[in-house]
């Protein structure tokens, strides 16, 4: 019989909290013993400021300074207000550490480094405090959670990590010391690693070559270049090269322009300095608005135009309102040095990693600012347009693979590192979890028990199924991590919704079998408790958890017997109930 292992499940909050918009993922975790298992992927947890899965990194001030307002999107509304635009706060993340580097830009001086950490200080307290009431009932944080925070690579590496240190101090004030301990800080790039290895996105390229993960974000952009091991999927580590460049910049410069075209004299805006985040909102609506489009087109469909009314009224209460455009061929002649500066960064980085660009078997685009099209078309001009992928929902790889972090084996970014998801460990019978208080996490938990079903192998390894997708397979991000060269890497999944589970195979080499059967690939097949899959050649049986299980659910045919035996087993049902009745 199994030993027992001590069992409680956590929830992880990871958050990116970019220049332009902050990012906020939970994942569960079970912990047994010393092991760690995931449960289910990473997902959005939106709390009500945010939209669109986002919140805009942005909050206005009470009238008197000291505190804050509002955030988000209500913050956002209130550059429209002349008479509140003043207290409005935003794009402030740049500013930190600007103190520190010779000639900062222009965007880096618009706050002090004390102001940006004081407002990121700020705003945290105001996330954190609706993490409590949304999503813990409102509870004190107790050793159920975690949080883990991304952080651009450089702020570790430049000025002996002295930015990344004011970073960590700061965001530790933001919680009780009952869980500072229980707080992690993740550089974005490997975050990026490791969201891209488990959507299985790192596959490198036939013949070798190198895989650069390119992370631009609204104020920095981080690169990191590697070698993928087919075998694997792990990114051995060559090196790191890092810049304060991103789209902010493009947004930036694109409001002088609507500035000048809205013909807006110098003078009205130096008596209204804030009227320019107004502007530079709307620039930011319109390039992403442009770039959309210019990625979506089929060829030969025309040049696509972005439009918006652009309304602004300052101080002195002159309105100032015109119905703008934006088209490839102005957005090039307004944004060329910019994209000038991103190829130099390009040319810096392949410099510093010593490599050519017939050496970049696979190129990787990540981050918000790696959806504009004019960075897309760069790198696929440079490296091919077969060898760039551009990550679906790529402003959310970060904060994603932040969440898989505390699960993953991960070595420091050093030259050759290898960095590791670590496999789901085996799930052994365990007495009751401890409640987790994320009320979605809670739900699934809740279904999951009820529901019962796990598979069961002839050596008495169990692994529970949680609802929704598990993934069977060699690939270690795998839920079932199976080591067997005649299992596939992504072999097989299995998708419990309700009381109904079914198996899938994935076009696996070996294939997949239930009852002695070969299924047909990614055909599903409904499975009965007491079935037999094999995968490759490792077998499992479905079973229930206990008598009272899935065995008698409608819907789920069978019971915990099979009228199919398999040599291999012998008397396996025979063990498998006395099991349940020790």
């Amino acid at each position: 019989m199994a030993s027992m292992t001590s069992s409680k499940q956590v929830t992880l909050f990871a958050l990116d909290c970019g220049a332009t918009n902050w990012r906020l993922y939970r994942v569960g975790y079970r912990l047994e013993g010393n092991s760690i298992r995931i449960i289910g992927d990473p997902q959005p947890s939106p709390l009500t400021s945010f939209s669109e899965r986002k919140l805009p990194a942005i909050f206005t001030l009470t009238p008197e300074g000291s505190a804050i307002e509002s955030i988000g999107e209500v913050s956002q509304g209130q550059l429209e207000d002349e008479t509140a635009r003043e207290r409005v706060r935003e794009y402030f993340k740049p500013c930190i550490g600007a103190h520190l580097e010779a000639n900062p830009l222009p965007h880096q001086k618009r706050y002090t480094h004390a102001q940006a950490l004081e407002f990121t200080r700020m705003l945290l307290e105001a996330v954190v405090e609706q993490i409590r009431e949304e999503k813990w009932r409102a509870s004190a944080f107790d050793e159920r959670v975690r949080f883990a925070f991304a952080y651009p690579v450089h702020w570790g590496a430049d000025h002996g990590g002295a930015i990344l240190d004011d970073f960590k101090a700061l965001v530790l004030t933001c919680f009780s010391e009952k869980i500072r301990q229980q707080i992690a800080f993740v550089p974005e790039p490997e975050g990026a690693i490791l969201s891209l290895k488990q959507q299985g996105l790192l596959s490198g390229a036939a013949g070798g070559g190198v895989t650069l993960i390119v992370d631009v974000g609204g104020s920095t952009t981080d690169i990191v270049a590697g070698t993928v091991d087919p075998r694997t999927g792990e990114l051995l580590y060559l090196g790191r090269y890092g810049e304060p460049f991103g789209g902010g910049l493009y947004d930036a410069e694109l409001s002088k322009y609507l500035a000048d075209a809205l013909r807006i004299p110098a003078s009205a805006l130096a008596d209204d300095p804030s009227a320019m985040m107004t502007l530079r909102i709307y620039a930011q609506r319109l390039k992403e608005s442009l770039s959309r489009q210019r990625l979506h087109s089929s060829a030969g469909g025309g040049d696509p135009t972005a439009q918006r009314m652009i309304t602004l009224v300052l101080r002195d209460g002159q309105v100032y309102r015109h119905l703008m455009s934006l088209d490839r061929s102005s957005f090039d002649q307004i944004a060329r040095h910019l994209d000038q500066a991103f190829e130099a960064l390009i040319d810096k980085a392949m410099k510093a990693f010593g490599l050519t660009e017939k050496d970049i078997g696979q190129a990787a685009l990540v981050g918000g600012g790696a959806q504009l099209f004019s960075i897309v078309r760069h790198m696929r001009e440079r490296f091919g347009e077969e060898k760039v992928v551009l990550a679906d929902n790529p402003d959310e790889i970060v904060v994603r693979g932040v969440g898989l972090a505390y699960g993953a084996s991960v070595g420091p970014l050093e030259p050759g590192a290898s960095l590791v998801i670590e496999p789901p460990p085996m799930a052994e019978p365990s007495g009751a979890a401890d409640p987790v208080l994320d009320a979605d996490l809670h739900r699934e938990a809740e279904s999951a028990s009820e529901a019962g079903l796990q598979l069961i192998s002839p050596e008495g390894r169990i692994y529970p199924l949680n609802l929704g997708v598990t993934k069977v397979g060699r690939a270690r991000q795998s839920h079932i991590w199976l080591e067997s060269e005649k299992v596939s890497r992504n072999h097989a999944e299995l998708q419990l919704n309700g009381d109904t589970l079914t198996v899938s195979d994935l076009g696996s080499t070996n294939g997949t079998f239930v009852n002695g059967v070969r299924l047909d690939a990614n055909l599903p097949h409904l499975l009965q408790i007491g079935d037999e899959i094999r995968f490759g050649d490792r077998i499992f049986i479905v079973t229930a958890q206990s008598s009272n299980g899935l065995a008698r659910k409608k819907g789920v045919r069978g019971g915990a017997q099979h009228p199919h035996a398999h040599p291999f087993f012998g008397n396996f049902s025979v063990w498998l109930n006395s099991y349940y009745l020790l």
